[in-house]
């Protein structure tokens, strides 16, 4: 959209969301709330996250927790802890951690905006 220097003199004041009409500056405030649980997480390494990802495709392909449990131990895989075998409650425990992760991931979402017009009177010695 092209902009008439005769109606919008200072391109910096759109910057600042601000607009000089007659002998007031306009000013637009925006205040938006987000909600979001990312910001403070910690990502998992690839070994973790590689293993978690296996263990899901295993439940989707429709093996139970102790059939999964036993494909992890017959591939060699161990738990990363403590360097023993899985078992039914270690999956499904690791699965229902690793779903919650997942949804946190999603995005964030905005709960509130609220816009402001706010007319403040200039000065002579402000005014063009």
């Amino acid at each position: 959209m092209p902009i008439n220097p005769a109606t919008w003199p200072s391109l910096s004041q759109w910057n600042n969301f601000r607009m000089i009409y007659g002998n007031y500056r306009i000013d637009v405030e925006f205040e938006v709330t987000f909600t979001s649980k990312k910001v403070g997480q910690f990502g998992l390494n690839d070994d973790r996250l590689n293993r978690l990802k296996l263990m899901e495709d295993l439940f989707q392909k429709g093996l139970t927790y102790p059939q999964i449990g036993d494909e992890l131990n017959r591939r060699g895989l161990r738990k990363v802890r403590n360097n023993t075998p899985y078992t039914k409650k270690d999956v499904g425990m690791g699965l229902l951690k690793y779903r919650k992760r997942l949804k946190r991931n999603d995005k964030p979402t905005i709960t509130n905006i609220k816009e402001r017009l706010v007319l403040v009177p200039l000065k002579i010695s402000q005014i063009h």
